[in-house]
């Protein structure tokens, strides 16, 4: 009963869309989403009544997800549905419960998005390899500068009760750190570290430009990949998942992401080409020539940067569909 595939991230690159794309289609099925068995789950050791009074991170999500069940369960009676939230928020975590979480798949395939997964250790990817050695793995990514900003307006938004576009930027910069983004961002390390245990044909790497530029084209790779109908066509492609007010980021802060990220956007941009070279491109203009203003087009691909790369791709290869589509 284990799924036929894992979302395992990248935050905040796409993976809220993604998930409300695949569980419409009606040969996939997908009981929630971020259901973080193998990041903090697994070795929890916790009961329903340890929970009900626990303070951890894992308790205090219990005890919002379980108020929910009653108005879930008025608003679509089932039998079904009772008896797996049950064995969902009553039973221990191990092996078997995660199991158990997919077992009303029937005939479909199913599967979880985790965007956690993405920073596990290689040990617990082994463990993961252990259990479904056949399953298939999605990674989004998005232009690291992006990300990081994204998941600090996130972090304001949840946390501080404030708002990132009156944060000092010492204070930005603070939060950044303090949040460790840079291992959430270190796509390369993700791709060594579950590419040590799954080959590249069963790990589908996705860009959230595409999400923007290509969504009904990057469904059907990713409907074919998984072995469902490709041609299935539903109106949610377009549609945009917690957008942000901010259509800016202080050029400050992109500057000094940029600085922290070349090497890593570099490696990136050697191995995938396409949306990554942007980044890189990005990252070295913001390096060499930042702009003058105090805040910057966000996200990036909005911004003067993608024209003058786009420009200079174009001269040297041709039609810009093909470089969007990539990987």
């Amino acid at each position: 009963m284990y799924p036929d595939f894992i979302g395992i991230g990248a935050q905040k690159a796409g993976t809220t869309w993604l998930h409300r794309n695949l569980q419409v289609h009606p040969q996939i099925h997908m009981p929630r989403k971020e259901v973080h068995y193998f990041d903090r789950k697994m070795n929890d050791g916790s009961n329903a009544v340890s929970r009900l009074f626990g303070k951890t991170r894992n308790d205090d999500q219990w005890r919002r997800q379980v108020k929910q069940i009653p108005l879930q369960l008025i608003k679509n009676p089932s039998l079904q549905e009772l008896r797996w939230n049950l064995r969902y928020y009553m039973r221990p975590y191990d092996d078997r419960w995660y199991s158990q979480v997919f077992e009303p798949k029937k005939a479909k395939v199913s599967g979880e998005i985790t965007p956690a997964y993405s920073v596990l250790k290689k040990e617990k990817v082994a463990h993961v390899h252990d259990l479904m050695p056949n399953t298939k793995l999605i990674f989004f990514m998005r232009n690291p500068i992006e990300r990081v900003w994204s998941q600090t307006v996130m972090s304001f938004d949840k946390v501080e009760k404030g708002s990132a576009a009156s944060a000092s930027e010492s204070g930005l910069l603070r939060k950044i750190e303090r949040d460790s983004s840079y291992k959430l961002s270190n796509y390369m390390r993700t791709l060594e570290n579950w590419g040590s245990y799954y080959p590249e044909d069963q790990i589908f790497v996705g860009f959230l430009e595409d999400v923007s530029f290509f969504p009904e084209e990057l469904l059907g790779r990713l409907y074919d990949f998984l072995g469902v109908d490709p041609h299935f066509d539903q109106r949610l492609t377009g549609k945009k998942i917690h957008t942000r007010s901010e259509a800016t980021m202080p050029t400050s802060v992109a500057v000094h992401l940029a600085r922290n990220y070349h090497a890593e956007i570099s490696r990136l941009a050697e191995r995938f080409g396409g949306y990554a070279s942007f980044w890189l491109y990005c990252a070295e203009r913001l390096i060499e020539d930042p702009p003058g203003e105090k805040t910057i087009t966000y996200p990036l691909f909005e911004s003067y940067l993608w024209d003058g790369w786009d420009g200079a791709r174009q001269a040297r290869s041709g039609p810009l569909h093909s470089v969007r589509v990539a990987g």
